[in-house]
């Protein structure tokens, strides 16, 4: 009867755990908005800062009724802020320019932007509305990607009480065999 109620309560722990990490590693993202005559661009980053790499970005543009801007035609390009170099040596990086897609909501268009060391970088975003061509740069902070410890954490908790479930049963099977 005990055997059951760890087993019970091993498994039940292993689910919360799991969907607890899963829940945190997807939080809300920065915002950065900029008003260009009167239009409101808001970039999106899927969390409080960028990482090295790819990262998904979504430009959210309105009026300034707060009205979505549809069939904007949004590029987007990114390049490191010339103080966050240092000494580095970016002679043969050009900005590479994206064209952003049309998002799941209206006004909402996204792309992807490799963002290769971490620092400040701008982000250039150039749009095509009716009301003719604006520009918009946001500086955004870019961290160095690695491991989520909180999820990885999460994980070896899991596979620690799948393991100890794994030894109660075999121990309980053993005995009552004898």
């Amino acid at each position: 009867m005990k055997n059951k109620l760890i087993k019970k309560l091993s498994i039940i722990s292993a689910l919360v755990l799991t969907l607890s990490t899963s829940v945190l590693a997807d939080g809300s993202g920065k915002m950065i908005e900029k008003n260009i005559d009167g239009v409101k661009a808001t970039l999106m980053l899927t969390g409080d800062k960028a990482k090295t790499g790819d990262n998904e970005l979504t430009l959210k543009l309105s009026d300034d009724k707060d009205r979505p801007i549809n069939n904007a035609d949004v590029k987007v390009s990114a390049e490191m802020d010339k103080g966050s170099m240092g000494d580095m040596n970016m002679g043969d990086s050009k900005a590479e320019t994206i064209q952003f897609q049309k998002g799941h909501e209206d006004g909402e268009y996204v792309g992807t932007v490799k963002l290769s060391d971490k620092g400040t970088w701008k982000v250039k975003t150039s749009f095509m509305t009716n009301a003719g061509e604006k520009m918009a740069d946001f500086d955004v902070d870019v961290a160095s990607s690695g491991p989520n410890l909180l999820v990885v954490g999460g994980f070896l908790v899991v596979a620690a009480l799948i393991i100890i479930t794994a030894g109660i049963s075999k121990k309980s099977k053993k005995a009552v065999k004898s």
